[in-house]
């Protein structure tokens, strides 16, 4: 009996492994290059024409391609062919080329990823403005930007009207070096260091956040870093 079950095991292991999916994702700045059509909507049609599946989404946002209130999308019907499922009702970020999709790209719900932020600061007006000065104190769009950004790795720290110093590892960079290198990613090494009041006085900090750093930043390494701004 035991003997049966390992081999039925096994059997569908097999299966299972030879009708699955097998791809890879891109990463966000790759993504965008290769999509034609990235946007924001709701399913709320689909009907099946032989190996595939349209979906029509009602359109909230569209980062790139041509503004449109309803989108057709085509893609697999799942499994072995890759194909996307998406679920009726439901908000998604949809990447696109020819109008067709799978599940290898970046499709995600809303409330499941950073993207939107991404492709906002990518795309839209409202992030013109956003770090590219050298001022110390962060303008609106900048606190939006690192508070969604990191509401979960600092949940009590709030960057509004925060003066910021930014770094890479020790070395102090600026708004925009610092923006370039790490907004693609959903979760860049990062660590905030709040100065103490006498080094608020001095250097016009509130605090430090130091990205990629393969170590805690400690006293030293703090006054190394305060160091390069004096």
């Amino acid at each position: 009996m035991k003997r049966t079950l390992l081999i039925l095991t096994i059997l569908i292991a097999g299966f299972s492994k030879g009708y699955s999916c097998k791809c890879y994702q891109m990463n966000l700045r790759n993504e965008i290059d290769s999509a034609d059509l990235i946007f924001q909507g709701i399913p709320f049609d689909k009907k099946q024409i032989d190996s595939k599946m349209i979906y029509r989404f009602s359109v909230g946002k569209i980062w790139k391609g041509e503004k449109s209130d309803t989108i057709e999308i085509k893609t697999g019907l799942g499994g072995p062919d890759c194909g996307m499922i998406f679920e009726l009702g439901k908000a998604y970020i949809v990447y696109s080329k020819h109008f067709e999709t799978t599940y290898c790209r970046r499709n995600k719900l809303v409330d499941s990823t950073l993207d939107d932020l991404k492709l906002d600061f990518k795309f839209m007006p409202d992030f013109s403005n956003a770090f590219i000065d050298n001022e110390k104190r962060l303008n609106s769009k900048e606190s939006e930007y690192l508070n969604r950004q990191f509401e979960k790795t600092f949940k009590d720290y709030d960057f509004t009207d925060k003066s910021i110093l930014f770094t890479y590892s020790t070395k102090a960079i600026s708004k925009s070096d610092w923006i370039y290198t790490n907004w693609e990613y959903d979760s860049p090494s990062v660590e905030l260091v709040k100065l103490t009041e006498s080094e608020k006085q001095q250097t016009g900090y509130d605090a430090i956040l130091v990205t990629w750093s393969k170590f805690m930043i400690n006293d030293k390494m703090k006054t190394k870093i305060l160091k390069q701004i004096k």
